[in-house]
């Protein structure tokens, strides 16, 4: 089958570098996932993309800086860059197009009935929302909990693709670091400042990963709780993140928004590592609580501590087990299978 597979223009594609979010881990992932199998796959990314088994085409589009530090995309950009998208597309033949982009010229422009695209955020942005609900294209999400959001502003998300993690390149850690952990976008919505406070309460150490979102958010709410055992890390590549988080006793994620889906959650129990997280969004999902981690009251920070201590008791090797339900091998049979039905 020869797939197109179109990625959000915030940043490049780089499997030997730090992502700056989920999405563009898991479409490296689902690119060198499908040209294993024996797909043609094309990845359409911005400049210095590379991912193993994929032909990339360089359309002379750069990363968006704005986007990449939290800022709003320019409209008159990203139509610029999916118009070109589209006029590539043209001219050639693919069975699927299957676009990743949470933009709304990417929906406008990347249209028919073997476009399919994936939304990896929740329903946020009112120009985004309007043109999902008028693209035909064929809509997906990621998790049970996003396609709800999305439904309930009358877009027409009928499947959900839940994102994988390759199990057996996870190494299992064994949580013997002496420290709580959290991983993602250094921003509001992700709060690692109360991940510090959680630490600060439970007198043990912390160590944040993940690229610097929104800088002044990090520099008023997290910068000032560094130091005596809280460690800010920088983004990570996937293989020093996998080794941070299992060598983590728990790791913390308490978002202030519905996640889409939760990767860093699932990335931390592939590892053996139990998450606390609140009970919102895709979190409820990955986490089964009591098994894999414990979920909390969104806001309260307080169970976040004490479920600290409980996650900590609960069994490293069952939250591995756990994390099979989102192997990346499911994750593939089921794009796969939504594929055919569009070619």
């Amino acid at each position: 089958m020869r797939v197109a597979l179109v990625s959000p223009f915030v940043a490049a594609i780089d499997e030997r570098a730090p992502q700056i979010g989920g999405a563009q881990a898991v479409v490296a992932d689902l690119a060198r996932g499908l040209a294993a199998r024996g797909h043609e796959v094309t990845l359409l990314a911005p400049r210095r993309s590379f991912v193993t088994g994929a032909v990339i085409v360089d359309l002379g589009i750069d990363a968006d800086p704005a986007a990449a530090l939290g800022r709003k995309n320019s409209d008159a950009s990203q139509d610029t860059a999916f118009a070109a998208v589209a006029d590539w597309l043209a001219s050639r033949s693919f069975d699927v197009v299957h676009g990743h982009a949470f933009d709304a010229p990417a929906f406008a422009r990347l249209r028919g009935p073997h476009v399919l695209h994936t939304i990896h955020l929740p329903p946020i942005d009112p120009t985004v929302v309007a043109a999902v609900r008028a693209t035909p294209a064929t809509l997906a999400t990621v998790s049970e909990s996003c396609r709800a959001a999305w439904r309930s502003e009358g877009a027409s998300v009928r499947e959900v693709l839940p994102n994988g993690v390759d199990l057996a390149a996870v190494p299992a850690g064994d949580g013997t670091g002496g420290y709580l952990a959290f991983a993602g976008r250094m921003s509001a919505e992700k709060d690692p400042a109360a991940a510090c406070r959680v630490a600060r309460a439970a007198a043990t150490q912390l160590r944040l990963a993940g690229p610097i979102y929104d800088e002044r958010y990090f520099a008023r709410e997290v910068a000032p709780l560094l130091g005596d055992g809280i460690s800010y890390e920088g983004p990570l590549d996937r293989a020093a993140l996998w080794r941070m988080l299992g060598a983590a006793t728990v790791t913390l994620q308490p978002a202030r928004w519905d996640e889409p889906f939760g990767m860093v959650a699932l990335e931390s129990i592939a590892c053996g590592t139990p998450v606390v997280a609140y009970r919102r969004g895709g979190l409820a999902d990955v986490i089964v609580d009591g098994l894999s981690g414990c979920l909390v009251t969104p806001g309260d920070e307080a169970g976040l501590l004490d479920a600290v201590g409980t996650a900590g008791g609960l069994s490293r090797a069952a939250c591995r087990a756990d994390a099979g339900r989102h192997d990346l091998g499911r994750m593939l049979d089921a794009h796969e299978a939504l594929y055919r039905r569009l070619s």
